[in-house]
């Protein structure tokens, strides 16, 4: 059959919400957006993004900009809300807390609890929760998920301070842009080097939000950025074994993120020239930094705007496999699809995350390996016609393994990351799809009525339907002059 595919977007329609147009285009991949350089000690980089933190303005955003931080917030507070309930790591990381953090009486809000904690604590729970079901958003550019991190430091300030609407999405908005930019900057070949993306440009977005916030001058965000150099940080072994690891890089960032900005402010002496420095950030922890990702266009071209929300709970490198093996399936005979044969394209970023020949990506052991494996994904999607929470139920069901068993996966580098394509052949016939921007990017929205849909099931196991309806209202009525602490106090659960 004819291969199905999205075609490359045409600029003329996405250029009034996309800074794609002016940053790469989405179908060639991020890394050769900016050259590979060495970063010049005296470039000042590090001075001109402390200027951007403090002194960027809501108004500087696209006008949809606002409408896209509030659709973030939404789906950060259903993901909290869910995996703190629900997630097999949530009740071991949830007492270990409680026994640093005894007073049930602290400020601040862990979505979906009924007790309150200081705010490192409650940004650390949010934190890793949020990233605990791999639900979350991404960003192509940072190729990464920044909002775990930075939502959840950006939150917990805001509730401490009442901030309004207004600069809590300022703090957001610059929060996003930088930790998309500095992930930019590092590049994959920081993956390579086994670093989690999230974690290590995520923290310096939770620094940018929450000085923002606090309305600190350049001089104590630059002094900020030096603490933060040491508490960058984050592992990839989880990848190995399927270690709750990864779950809780976004709680650590997010927590030290609040210490370091407190420390600046108190004056505590940090490193100078934390991201162009000798010993710097685009020094220590990529092999091939490209510095000028930092600064292009800063403050003009946001590419935070490029953040997809995801539709499956698995790596966001699969989705392209997922779609694909999805638009095929009706075609393809149920009584065939037990006995189909897969064949899976993935660029080499992506198949080095998500394929590959090792055991837990062929057959999971539990669920982070299955959250990372694309064979898993494909036979999901072939047999169910799905990818949702509840597939990873049952990781040794026969019929999915059978199909993963008749699976291979192959290098294809004229697919981004995040796109995929599959030949799936059963009963005699190949049936092939091919799809470069996966559902949920900003070309390819995941849009409003999806975007609530899937909130409203995942908060609505908490909350209930009712009271989660009323929080998804909140957060879409969130106005420049609105409470935010008016906003979490409702995510909330009262005792009883």
């Amino acid at each position: 059959m004819p291969t199905a595919q999205i075609s490359k977007p045409n600029p003329s329609k996405v250029s009034n919400h996309s800074a794609l147009t002016e940053f790469a285009d989405p179908t060639s991949g991020t890394d050769e957006t900016f050259p590979v350089a060495k970063p010049d000690p005296e470039s000042g980089i590090t001075k001109a993004i402390a200027q951007f933190v403090a002194h960027a303005k809501l108004s500087d955003l696209p006008a949809h900009g606002v409408s896209r931080l509030r659709d973030f917030v939404l789906d950060f507070i259903g993901l909290a809300a869910w995996a703190g309930e629900f997630s097999e790591s949530s009740p071991a990381i949830g007492r270990a807390i409680r026994r640093l953090d005894p007073n049930e009486d602290g400020p601040a809000t862990v979505i979906g609890d009924t007790r309150g904690y200081t705010e490192s604590y409650a940004a650390f729970l949010n934190g890793s929760h949020a990233h605990s079901i791999e639900f979350d958003d991404t960003n192509r550019f940072q190729t990464a998920h920044p909002g775990c991190v930075v939502i959840a430091a950006t939150l917990a300030e805001a509730e401490r301070i009442d901030a309004t609407g207004e600069s809590f999405f300022e703090a957001l908005a610059v929060g996003y842009e930088i930790a998309c930019r500095v992930g930019q900057a590092l590049g994959v070949d920081a993956y390579y080097q086994g670093f989690h993306m999230t974690p290590l440009a995520g923290i310096y977005g939770a620094v940018s939000a929450i000085a923002r916030l606090r309305s600190l001058s350049p001089d104590v965000i630059e002094n900020a950025f030096g603490i933060t150099l040491s508490q960058t940080s984050g592992s990839l072994e989880y990848l190995v074994n399927g270690a709750w690891n990864k779950r809780l890089h976004p709680g650590f960032a997010a927590s030290s993120a609040i210490l370091c900005v407190t420390l600046a402010e108190e004056g505590v002496l940090g490193a100078t020239k934390a991201f162009e420095g000798p010993y710097g950030l685009l020094h220590a922890f990529t092999p091939k930094p490209r510095p000028a990702a930092l600064t292009d266009r800063l403050g003009k071209a946001w590419i935070m705007l490029e953040t997809a929300i995801k539709p499956y709970p698995a790596c966001r490198l699969s989705h392209g496999t997922i779609d694909s093996t999805l638009k095929v399936r009706d075609q393809i005979p149920e009584k065939d699809r037990a006995k189909a044969h897969i064949t899976i394209k993935l660029p080499q970023f992506s198949l080095k995350i998500v394929g590959g020949d090792a055991p837990n990506k062929k057959a999971p052991d539990d669920v982070v390996d299955a959250q990372f494996s694309v064979y898993f994904a494909a036979a999901t999607a072939l047999k169910d016609g799905a990818v949702t929470l509840d597939s990873y139920n049952n990781l040794k069901d026969p019929a999915r393994l059978s199909i993963m068993k008749n699976t291979i996966v192959i290098e294809d580098d004229s697919l981004p990351n995040g796109g995929g394509g599959v030949d799936i052949t059963a009963g005699g016939k190949t049936y092939s799809a091919v799809v470069k921007v996966p559902l949920g990017e900003p070309e390819n929205w995941i849009g409003e009525d999806r975007l609530r849909k899937k909130f409203l099931y995942l908060a609505g196991k908490v909350f209930g339907e009712e009271h989660a309806i009323r929080i998804a209202d909140a957060v879409c009525d969130l106005g420049l002059e609105g409470s935010v602490r008016a906003l979490t106090q409702m995510t909330r659960r009262h005792k009883g």
